[in-house]
């Protein structure tokens, strides 16, 4: 199984007048633009049969935006990836009953995600999730706690480049 794990494109700024509620901060127009050149770039890596996303905007806009480069036509949600609880998350992945799902999220939970698929341990391995990057995890089976390895980290600039800008 192949899990794809994607933080969320560059949002408006937390505090920022007019969006104090954190779960509605939308994507900045520049941020999607962006992201719709790195999701352009993610299609030459991986194809997933479906998305998975965190219910807070600033995720689901940046979901569309997949849904939208691969064609995709539904969109399905867990509170587990805006919560960070990775068991919970893990469960809903696996009733997805697909052999490659893509996940979209925030940080800290989607290092501290990938550090559980490698070691079984949030904080055992370090890395670096800036806004747009994706990562691609893969499990001989279901996706378990230290039972994943890591087939790439793109940062977002890469993607980008990769989709010719």
């Amino acid at each position: 199984m192949e899990l794809c794990l994607v933080r969320h494109a560059i949002a408006v700024e937390r505090g920022t007048r007019g969006f104090e509620d954190d779960s509605l901060r939308p994507l900045t127009p520049d941020g999607a633009r962006r992201f719709r050149a790195a999701g352009r770039g993610l299609v030459t890596l991986v194809t997933p049969q479906v998305i998975m996303t965190s219910p807070l905007l600033r995720a689901r806009q940046t979901a569309e935006i997949l849904m939208d480069v691969y064609g995709l036509a539904k969109l399905h949600f867990s509170d587990a990836l805006a919560s960070g609880d990775h068991a919970a998350l893990l469960r809903d992945v696996v009733e997805l009953e697909a052999r490659s799902v893509m996940l979209v999220g925030h940080e800290p939970h989607m290092s501290g995600l990938l550090s559980y698929l490698l070691a079984g341990d949030e904080t055992a391995v370090s890395s670096t999730f800036k806004k747009g990057s994706a990562a691609l995890v893969s499990c001989q089976d279901e996706p378990a706690a230290g039972e994943c390895w890591l087939e790439w980290l793109v940062q977002p600039a890469a993607l980008r480049a990769l989709g010719g800008r």
